[in-house]
């Protein structure tokens, strides 16, 4: 009587060390998506994606990083400035892309990590310093280059960082309040008004 063979069945094991912080960043921005911050954990994620917990642990330090990393590994692209495009019309680009990604699952993620941030101290100083820090000084070496090219007059720092609450302003005001979609469309004549008075 012949021998049986004997067959092995192929069992998943742990995701390779290359496609580890992709997998994470999908599954965490799902759970976000889906469940909010406070909705998460990082068991669920090492549940999700059989990544161990002290790998996770290891290259972010906590949910709050984690939440943040994956929020502007997703929204990196949309946030560059276009390039060889004069000041007024890149900005004006730059704000629609964000308001078409704001307007989908992602205003959902970043709004109700903004929201949570208000009670959770470590969550808000990693908006801060993982978000909005690094957009804003990306924000304000866009304005100086203008300024130094002669497409805008002149502003100190601190009018820059007031242009930039005018202009971003009304994208997060709809985000977080809700009775408008952050539609660009309804915003544009407005924002082209105020860029037009920062060329005289």
């Amino acid at each position: 009587m012949a021998a049986k063979k004997k067959i092995t069945q192929k069992t998943a094991g742990r995701p390779r060390s290359e496609d580890l912080e992709p997998l994470v960043l999908k599954t965490t921005y799902e759970m976000l998506a889906k469940k909010g911050y406070h909705g998460f954990s990082i068991d669920d994620i090492v549940l999700e994606t059989g990544v161990a917990k002290t790998t996770i642990y290891r290259r972010w330090p906590s949910k709050a990083h984690l939440a943040m990393s994956t929020v502007t590994h997703m929204i990196s692209p949309y946030l560059e400035f276009p390039k060889e495009v004069p000041f007024a019309k890149a900005i004006l680009d730059q704000m629609d892309a964000l308001s078409g990604v704001f307007s989908g699952k992602f205003g959902r993620v970043i709004s109700t990590l903004i929201g949570a941030g208000q009670q959770d101290v470590e969550l808000a100083d990693s908006i801060l310093e993982n978000y909005l820090l690094p957009r804003r000084n990306a924000a304000k070496q866009f304005f100086h280059h203008a300024i130094e090219t002669k497409q805008i007059r002149f502003l100190s720092d601190s009018d820059i960082d007031v242009c930039m609450d005018i202009l971003y302003g009304t994208l997060y005001f709809r985000l977080l309040l809700k009775h408008e979609k952050p539609k660009f469309q309804d915003l544009r004549p407005w924002l082209e008004s105020f860029l037009h008075k920062l060329q005289n």
